[in-house]
């Protein structure tokens, strides 16, 4: 557990923004809506066994000189921290519909935004339900001290692109909303890092310089519920998504691509309003 708490500060506001607390329907021409929420993006199987595979390598590294493969694992677990890490993530959106049936989203988030668009396709008038699609692009970029996990790599300048495809289905009254759909986000990103091997006996410390790239795609689903009155609701929402991601990572002239994946559990509360 402490060591989940350690992560969670060292990292605050470097995961993913996988959350949207956006119900099924597209509000009236001319509306505007906002929301403040906070997420915890929470990582689940191999994406812990890969970093508690790197602590250790890291904590051996005091007292001999790691391999190039344990180097690699290192660095893989640092690759690893940058595109889940188990943080809390706050974020605050706004909305405006110019036209019946269109929405536009503005969000943010420490460290990056997001810009979005939904159209709704069917309303619960006629159809029984709610059904809207959308599309979305995000733009994060930030340094961390990955260090504080493994105090032999830094990452520098981790920058991330998200494309995400928004797809919910549900319903809404005065008094509550719910909605579900798939969550799909598809992204690429890039960083610069350096690995250290500390001094052993007389030699002295070895720096290695590096780069890492790749793309990633969380696949998965979402539910989420409002409860409120009029033009305030409380919302809850949980994600549960799949992660999947080939980086490539340069060390000098050499090369190596590496699988990241793991499930990452994503649930998150939010104030939403009308205005």
């Amino acid at each position: 557990m402490s060591r989940l708490v350690v992560l969670a500060l060292a990292l605050a506001a470097c995961a993913p923004a996988l959350s949207s607390f956006q119900p099924a329907h597209v509000a009236p021409k001319g509306h505007v809506g906002i929301e403040l929420g906070v997420d915890v993006s929470v990582p689940t199987g191999t994406i812990g066994k890969v970093v508690d595979a790197g602590q250790a390598l890291a904590n051996a590294a005091s007292d001999r000189a790691l391999t190039d493969d344990e180097r690699d694992t290192v660095i893989e677990a640092g690759a690893t921290l940058a595109l889940a890490p188990p943080a809390p993530v706050t974020h605050l959106g706004a909305t405006y519909v110019p036209a019946a049936g269109w929405e536009l989203g503005l969000r943010f988030q420490s460290g990056g935004w997001r810009v979005g668009m939904r159209h709704q396709l069917l309303r619960q008038e006629d159809s029984g339900v709610d059904l809207t699609v959308g599309i979305g692009a995000s733009r994060f970029a930030y340094e961390f001290p990955v260090s504080d996990v493994l105090g032999i790599l830094e990452l520098d300048d981790f920058t991330r692109y998200s494309f995400d495809l928004p797809i919910v289905v549900g319903q809404h009254t005065r008094i509550y909303r719910w909605w579900a759909g798939p969550r799909l986000v598809f992204d690429t990103y890039g960083s610069s890092l350096t690995f250290t091997q500390p001094a052993i006996g007389g030699s002295p410390d070895a720096t290695t310089l590096a780069s890492i790239d790749g793309k990633s795609a969380f696949v998965g689903g979402q539910v989420g519920f409002a409860i409120g009155f009029a033009r305030v609701f409380v919302a809850l929402e949980l994600t549960i998504v799949k992660l999947s991601s080939t980086a490539h990572l340069a060390i000098l002239d050499a090369t190596r691509d590496f699988d990241i994946g793991g499930v990452v559990i994503y649930p998150g509360l939010a104030i939403t309003g009308d205005i």
